[in-house]
């Protein structure tokens, strides 16, 4: 009886075309299929067909399974998040301070809005009481020719917790805690804009923690570093999430695309 010899080296066993071929294809995991089907005809052809695919299967098994597809990134840090696109009413996870606020709609979507009077400081607390390691963040528009005289903020560690506000008067982003301001820089929101805002606390070595903030305008990409970082060595206050504004000039402030994540210390 003829003995055979088996190779280990599956490619060059197989004829120039059918390599060939299998290269052609855009992608791996392309290139492997056709491999298989190429490599099926090749043995067929061959006077021992059952030792071929016994030993050629599993060799393309295995670099199948080598293949995996890109797993879409997916941003497991986001705790809470509200666009009003599907609201009619306030949600349930929302609380209101200071007066009543409203989901309306407008410009093709919905958003919330604080009310215009009495013209206070209004809000709404959401998400769970935590004291550190989570942002907020969310977007405000003042009435066209009321935003330079309109305040608005959002909050972290409940109401008497830390706050980053956009005071168009002084033209400042401010940064307090309870009601004093602790830190500011320069800024002027855009009239007819919306405004992003974004603050967060986290937990620093020692017994501190680090407060930072920071603010653009719908024409603009968001700032790579904080604009404002401030260090307390108070522990923060357990509390809920916050969004606020104030109406000088009479009209509401419109609130958008409110979010909670969890960050890493």
């Amino acid at each position: 009886m003829k003995r055979h010899t088996l190779t280990f080296i599956l490619t060059p066993n197989l004829p120039l075309g059918v390599t060939a071929q299998a290269k052609n294809n855009g992608t791996l995991a392309r290139n492997l299929t056709d491999l298989v089907v190429a490599a099926f005809e090749h043995v067929k052809k061959t006077t021992d067909v059952t030792r071929n695919v016994v030993f050629i299967l599993p060799l393309l098994l295995a670099g199948a399974a080598c293949v995996t597809p890109p797993t879409p990134a997916v941003d497991a840090s986001t705790l809470f998040q509200e666009s009003f696109d599907q609201r009619q009413t306030l949600p349930t996870a929302f609380t209101p301070v200071n007066g009543r606020a409203t989901v309306v709609a407008a410009e093709g979507g919905r958003h919330l809005e604080l009310p215009a009077t009495p013209k206070s400081e209004h809000g709404v607390l959401f998400g769970p009481a935590m004291a550190e390691g989570f942002r907020v963040g969310a977007r405000f528009r003042g009435a066209a020719g009321e935003q330079d005289e309109t305040t608005f903020a959002v909050g972290l560690s409940g109401l008497d917790g830390y706050r980053l506000r956009v005071n168009p008067e002084r033209q400042k982003l401010e940064l307090s805690r309870d009601t004093a301001v602790v830190q500011s820089v320069p800024f002027q929101s855009a009239l007819g804009q919306w405004t992003h805002l974004r603050l967060q606390v986290r937990a620093l070595p020692g017994l501190q923690w680090a407060v930072q903030g920071k603010a653009w305008d719908e024409s603009q990409q968001e700032p790579a570093a904080w604009m404002l970082e401030w260090t307390d060595t108070a522990k923060p206050e357990l509390g809920q999430a916050a969004v606020w504004g104030t109406p000088l000039g009479g009209e509401p402030v419109a609130v958008d695309d409110i979010r909670l994540w969890l960050i890493e210390p």
